[in-house]
């Protein structure tokens, strides 16, 4: 089975660097790295090639133009480069301790998600990384200073909607497919991908963890065993204000089917005016 590691990108060059060089501790236990480039600029593009004529391992650039934050696009854009059999979904602020790769690829199955997480760096701990640059002893040491009880909290509560969905006794509203996760392309096809109505900040990842509960996909948790790291930056205020965008509209739709119409294969024309946004969501 072939795999693809997507990496979602934008202008940060530095900290994708790390996430490379965190992906060469796991080098053999996959094919290639795809950068879902979401239209960074041409002289940031320039280092981006640099950099990857360092490594030994297959790197594709997947780059399209910048039209604002678009990264439920750029992740499909990054699937539609992609060669692999089996997807693994990183941002680059992501660290991936050795073995995390192997633990994914070890849990993939046909008509199931693999769903991990993460540990949150601190700046100090960051500024460290990067100035001392990546290796398995200071990743080991950064993953066990920090507590297990966040990652142990979102493994159990995982666990549980899982058993009550189940049961019929959750929505699969709660279905989460955030942080670093991994999925057969064959059913990532099945429900066409990411939904590229999601323009701006938020929303992307709720709805295709509910496309992939309405597809009948099964989440694994891989949360304690495939570790990860979470490099420090500088909060964006989109972050904490996509609630009050138009993506809550369109996450809180009535009825949410399991193939996106805007998705990996385009089904509708779509108007990315903001006129055009209301118009889909009214």
């Amino acid at each position: 089975m072939k795999s693809s590691i997507i990496v979602c990108f934008y202008e940060r060059w530095q900290y994708l660097k790390a996430c490379l060089d965190s992906l060469q501790l796991n080098a053999g236990n996959f094919d290639e790295v795809v950068i879902a480039d979401d239209g960074s600029s041409e002289p940031c593009v320039r280092k981006l090639k640099e950099l990857i004529a360092l490594y030994d391992f297959p790197i594709v650039h997947a780059w399209h133009p910048d039209e604002g934050f678009r990264l439920a696009a750029s992740r499909n854009n990054g699937i539609r480069h992609a060669s692999g059999d089996y997807l693994i979904f990183l941002d680059c602020d992501f660290l991936v301790l050795p073995g995390t790769i192997e633990c994914h690829l070890n849990a993939a199955r046909r008509g199931r998600f693999v769903a991990g997480f993460h540990k949150y760096l601190n700046e100090q701990q960051t500024h460290v990384i990067f100035r001392e640059g990546v290796s398995g002893p200071l990743l080991e040491q950064a993953y066990r200073s920090m507590p297990d009880k966040p990652v142990l909290r979102d493994h159990r509560s995982f666990i549980r909607h899982r058993i009550l969905y189940r049961l019929h006794l959750a929505g699969a509203r709660k279905q989460r497919c955030s942080s670093h996760f991994s999925i057969h392309r064959a059913d990532m096809e099945y429900v066409n991908g990411y939904d590229e109505n999601f323009v701006g900040w938020g929303g992307e990842d709720e709805d295709l963890a509910i496309r992939f509960a309405k597809a009948g996909f099964q989440g694994k948790s891989v949360m304690r065993e495939a570790r990860a790291l979470h490099l420090w930056h500088p909060s964006e205020t989109e972050n904490r204000d996509w609630e009050h965008g138009p993506n809550i509209e369109y996450i809180r739709r009535k009825h949410i089917h399991r193939f996106c119409e805007n998705g990996l294969v385009r089904t509708v024309n779509v108007d990315h005016s903001s006129e055009g946004l209301q118009n889909r969501q009214a």
